[in-house]
């Protein structure tokens, strides 16, 4: 086995001066700015706003209690009689005092919720944003 001189070649590394550049990179951060900026609603969500459930006091109030039902056949009970969402709509704009209004919406557990919303809007739209919604109770 050899090993002198010339045997391998010699090789020289020259330095070179090489600067980064920083263009590709910015490229690439304002390409992802504009993705999530495409990508994000900035738009507030509509909420549903519920009542939060006070305890038992004993007092006496002047707030009217209005009880809606759905079942789920699709029929609306008002306070123990049936109808239709005209009629509730007529009832939710003759209410005199909105803020004193209490509305108690039993829902049907097979009922899509989006029904109990639309009515939920339905009583916001007049004024009315004390609601609570109960759907434990199966309806006969």
């Amino acid at each position: 086995m050899h090993t002198g001189p010339g045997t391998f070649p010699v090789l020289k590394y020259q330095r070179r001066n090489r600067r980064l550049s920083l263009t590709p990179l910015i490229d690439c951060v304002f390409i992802l700015l504009v993705f999530f900026m495409l990508q994000t609603n900035f738009f507030r969500p509509h909420t549903v706003d519920f009542a939060k459930a006070g305890g038992a006091s004993g007092a006496v109030s002047d707030t009217q209690t209005v009880s809606v039902e759905i079942h789920e056949n699709g029929a609306i009970w008002l306070n123990g009689t049936a109808t239709d969402i005209e009629s509730l709509q007529k009832f939710a704009s003759g209410i005199i005092s909105p803020d004193n209004t209490r509305v108690v919406l039993g829902v049907d557990p097979g009922v899509v919720l989006q029904r109990a919303v639309d009515i939920m809007d339905l009583f916001n739209r007049h004024g009315i944003s004390s609601i609570s919604m109960t759907a434990a109770q199966q309806f006969d």
